[in-house]
């Protein structure tokens, strides 16, 4: 008798699922003690990113054309030499800036990465740190402009071979989450002939 009701059990969804409601029936019954979880129905989607804040103060960054990277504090500036590059490799125009400002590194894989300056402050004696090793780019993928910024403001300007232009609004790379790398950070339907940062329209 035990087996034809089995049988029969398994020979019809309507008795399975009769089953199952009644055995969570039973369950909630015997250990329902309320929800543990509040419903959100209205979620402010306003959350700030949560940073941590590294010390204020002026650093010079030195930048290769082969994605060498060094930070060295202003005040050192004077004691600390001629910089030292790779062979073949050379220095970009030097930027000054505070050690909490955001670094964004556009790459030639139309992307970019997200860093803090809060690098280790480092010698001209040294060669820096290879950002695309640092930062985990993909094989092959080149640091081609770096902006620096305090606040996402102004514009990030594209140049293109085929003689067009874009003007990004850099409000557009600001995040919410600790995102360290954007996709489609500027156009790929031609090569890229110049990036620039300007923080006001003009």
């Amino acid at each position: 008798e035990d087996i034809v009701e089995l049988e029969s059990i398994l020979a019809s969804k309507n008795k399975m699922k009769k089953i199952i409601i009644k055995e969570l029936e039973e369950v909630t019954k015997k250990y329902d003690s309320g929800r543990k979880s509040e419903i959100l129905y209205e979620v402010d989607d306003t959350v700030e990113e949560e940073t941590i804040d590294g010390a204020d103060y002026p650093v010079t960054l030195f930048i290769t054309e082969h994605g060498y990277f060094k930070k060295i504090k202003t005040a050192n500036l004077r004691m600390s030499g001629e910089q030292k590059i790779k062979e073949g490799d050379s220095l970009l125009p030097e930027i000054e800036c505070s050690n909490k400002d955001e670094l964004l590194f556009f790459t030639n894989q139309c992307q970019v990465y997200k860093a803090t300056v809060d690098f280790a402050d480092t010698k001209a004696s040294v060669l820096g740190e290879y950002v695309p090793g640092k930062l985990e780019m993909a094989e092959g993928e080149q640091v081609v402009y770096t902006a620096v910024v305090s606040e996402y403001t102004g514009y990030m300007i594209f140049v293109f071979e085929n003689g067009k232009l874009a003007k990004v609004d850099m409000a557009s790379y600001a995040t919410k989450t600790n995102r360290k790398k954007l996709i489609n950070a500027y156009s790929n339907k031609a090569p890229l002939v110049q990036a620039m940062y300007i923080k006001e329209d003009c």
